[in-house]
């Protein structure tokens, strides 16, 4: 089985320390993000991962390179120019597309959401993306029917909104997708996964993986990553 980490970003929440390194391989606990998330997928029998790459995109493959994790990586280069996070799927098709799903997460996120869980949802659900959501505060928030079928998206600070009202909740940076999902991106290179999601579940169902009850935490800003380092018993 497939899956790809979101590793290109910048990190510019993360300053300085992204200053001099890419945030993947930013350390907390004695381990890298990029470690941390190769792991979490190789336990959920992902035998191989793609990884783009853009800031300090050389130090990463330079990580890799040194590294041997037993499952398969191969690199998307986004270095001339960033993608987002579906264009970063989109320019990864070559090594994501088959028979089977394949996962996509962040690389900021440390998390104990069950990925078999995820995948069991898929199997029993006609469903074109398994989105990873939990109930926390959160200025954007995806909108899901009672069926946890997505319909929308809204800005809670600007009242931005997208679709329709409903349930809310927060995205947690991880999805299983349907290999179809490659017949429904748009014929530009940039765009998001939030606005794929959007235009797919007119017609398709994106369902929703309530992890609520679970730990979830974002390295997104130099705050958070003192406080993820303190919960894993560093600091």
């Amino acid at each position: 089985m497939k899956a790809m980490i979101l590793a290109a970003g910048k990190g510019t929440r993360l300053r300085p320390i992204t200053d001099i390194m890419p945030k993947a391989l930013v350390e907390i606990g004695g381990m890298t993000l990029l470690e941390r998330a190769i792991l979490k997928l190789k336990r959920a029998d992902i035998d191989e991962i793609v990884v783009n790459v853009h800031h300090f995109a050389d130090q990463i493959e330079h990580f890799l390179g040194k590294h041997d994790f037993g499952v398969k990586i191969h690199i998307s280069d986004e270095r001339d120019h960033l993608l987002d996070t579906g264009g970063a799927v989109k320019h990864a098709r070559e090594y994501l597309i088959g028979e089977e799903p394949f996962f996509v997460c962040n690389v900021d996120v440390i998390s104990n959401i069950n990925l078999m869980d995820m995948l069991y949802l898929y199997q029993m659900s006609p469903a074109m993306a398994i989105l990873a959501v939990r109930k926390r505060e959160s200025t954007r928030q995806l909108c899901f029917n009672e069926a946890q079928h997505l319909i929308g998206w809204k800005h809670r600070e600007t009242g931005e909104q997208k679709g329709e009202d409903g349930l809310c909740y927060a995205f947690s940076g991880i999805q299983l997708m349907h290999p179809a999902i490659f017949d429904h991106m748009p014929k530009e290179n940039r765009f998001s996964l939030i606005d794929l999601y959007l235009d797919t579940a007119k017609n398709h169902i994106i369902l929703a993986y309530d992890h609520s009850d679970g730990e979830w935490m974002d390295i997104g800003t130099p705050e958070r990553l003192k406080k993820a380092a303190a919960a894993l018993g560093r600091t």
